[in-house]
Order: structure tokens, then sequence, then C-alpha cells
């Protein structure tokens, strides 16, 4: 009985031994089975965490850098102009790249134009550090907004003009900006217009980048009158004028001189020339006024219908301003006198 015994010890003992290396074997492979999948998780493709511009995204501010994040840290050198690519339409743009860790940023050689079309690949070219490289390759697009306006408006040209004389008193005042300027902001407080110290009172209109006022009664006759536009003009990016501009103007007397304003209108203009005396009308200083009047080239029941008028327009057209035309006009209305 004890050997027995003894005996069926030791065959348990030998089983026992014998399972004992088994499992350790089955340990082992284990432990390898997982440190091979471990190895293996290493080898994960590289992947695009996020982009700084959306895809769809618009409005984007034309002096913006494009940046991508990148899963891992990124083989610098397979960054390149052929992996990192910038079309506007069909065609490439060009600029800077440069990459940092997980992060490739490219820098436009100039500004994105306006209101235009973007399209960003990054191609499978592009690696991390355990020479993984993206699925595929990776397209987003965007819209670029406008440029910021930071410039202030000008003014191009005002009528009358500074220090203008004989400006007829039905005149309107005009400033031409070289940019759209905010209706809103063209008031009595950003454009005055006066005689000494008094207010012109009357309407503003604008339209075609320019500003019109519009007197509610006609101008006093030789009056100085003085108009200044404000830094309270804007423009319709709120850029204020940079600075205040002033000029002044003198309306006609209430009786046009025929000696001082509308005879010298033809010796100005050389009229003498062809119409020295052999050519009617004699236009030369001494004969002028009784050639016109006694010629019938003026009429004062009908102004505009006077034949010095018609063939300053129609005959001789450019030969006299039209303010000068209008001068003429005025004094036949006013009676055509010799004075």
């Amino acid at each position: 009985m004890f050997y027995t015994h003894n005996t069926k010890s030791g065959m348990a003992s030998t089983i026992l031994s014998s399972l004992g290396e088994q499992a350790a074997l089955a340990i082992i492979l284990l432990v390898c089975a997982f440190g091979c999948q471990k190895e293996d998780d290493t080898s994960v493709p590289l992947s695009i965490t996020s982009t700084n511009i959306a895809d769809g995204a618009t409005e984007v501010d034309v002096f913006t850098d494009i940046t991508v994040l990148f899963s891992e840290e990124v083989d610098v050198a397979s960054v390149n102009e052929n992996s990192f690519v910038v079309n506007k339409g069909q065609y490439p743009i060009y600029g800077k790249l440069s990459c940092t860790g997980k992060t490739a940023v490219f820098k436009p050689s100039q500004q994105l134009a306006d209101n235009k079309e973007y399209n960003c690949t990054i191609t499978a070219e592009v690696k991390g550090l355990n020479g993984q490289s993206i699925a595929q390759d990776y397209h987003w697009s965007f819209t670029s907004g406008a440029e910021p306006d930071l410039i202030a408006p000008t003014i191009m040209e005002h009528t009358p003009l500074n220090s203008e004389i004989w400006v007829f008193a039905d005149s309107k005042i005009k400033v031409s900006f070289d940019e759209e300027i905010d209706p809103e902001t063209i008031n009595t407080s950003s454009f005055t217009i006066k005689n000494g110290t008094t207010d012109v009172s009357g309407e503003f209109t604008y339209g075609k980048k320019t500003a019109t006022f519009t007197p509610d009664t006609e101008l006093a006759p030789g009056a100085l009158y003085t108009c200044v536009v404000t830094t309270g003009i804007k423009d319709l990016a709120g850029n204020p004028l940079k600075s205040n501009f002033e000029w002044s103007f003198t309306t006609i007397p209430g009786e046009l001189s025929f000696s001082e304003m509308i005879r010298p209108i033809f010796k100005d203009q050389s009229c003498y020339l062809c119409h020295g005396g052999t050519q009617d009308p004699n236009l030369t200083e001494s004969e002028a006024y009784a050639s016109l009047v006694n010629g019938n080239y003026v009429n004062v029941d009908s102004p505009a219908d006077s034949r010095i008028v018609k063939q300053l327009k129609d005959r001789h057209p450019g030969y006299a301003t039209q303010k000068e035309e209008a001068l003429i006009l005025e004094w036949i209305k006013q009676g055509a006198k010799d004075n």
C-alpha cells in the first residue's frame, strides 16, 4: 500500500513537471505574440489631424498662411512643392514651405487674390519619421475674401475751382472722391459752405463717388464763399478723409461788365486774328461791342438764339470754354450792355 502510494505520488510529480514546461512554453509564446502585435501598432499610417483653414471656408484672410497638423512628427524632407500643393484654379501658386515636428506651413509668396477659390493637396509622399505615409492624397479647398481697405479716401476734383471768380449764382458745389464714400457721412457737419460766417443751407446728394450740394436759394452776387470737407467723411470701410480740405470761390457780380468780363474772352482766345476787321464780327478791342450788337450777333429778346452764342457752339466749338460761353449768354440776358 505505501509503495503504491509512493508510486502514485511520483507519477503526479512527473505530470506536474511536464505541465509546467508546457505552461512556460505557452507563456513565452503569448509574450512573443503580444510583443509582435505591439510592434505592428507602431506602423499605423500617418494622418492629418487638422488644417487652420477648414474645407469649404469662405472670406479667408488674403494674408493668411496655410497650416497642416499631422498625427505624428513628419519627415521634413518629404514635405516639398510636390507633396504640399496649393492651386488657384488650374495654376499652382508659389510660396515658402516650412516643417517642424507635426506641423507643416505654406506661406504664399504674395497675398491671395480677392474672392478666389484655392485648392490644397497633401500627397501620399509625405511621411512620418517611421516611414509611414498618409493612406491617400488629402484634399481641401477654400475661398479668399477681399483685402481689407486701410487707405483713406482722397478728393480727386471739385467745382467750383479754388479761387475761381465769376461763378454763377445757381451753381452747385461738387466734390469727387477716388473711391466710394459712405453717403451717411456726408452732411452739414462734414461738408460746409459759408458766405463769411453764415452757413449756406441746401441739400446733399451722392452718386458715382461724387457729393453734390445744391443751395436752397441762389448764391449772392459778387460774394466770397468758402467750402470745407472734413474728416467726418468716410469711405465704405470706415476710413476717414486724411485731412480737412478747404477752398473758396467768388460769384459773379450782379451786373456783368462787357469791358471787364466779356471783351477779354475774345482777346484771350485770340479771336481777333481772324475777326480783326476783314471778317464779321470785328472782335478787336475797340470794335467788338458795336460789331456784335449792330451786326445782329446778339438777341436780347431770345438770348439763347443769339448768333454769337450759336456760332461758338456750332461753328467754333472749343474756341471758348463752357464757362466763357455761359458768361456771354448771361451778359446778353442782362441786356447786352456796353459797360
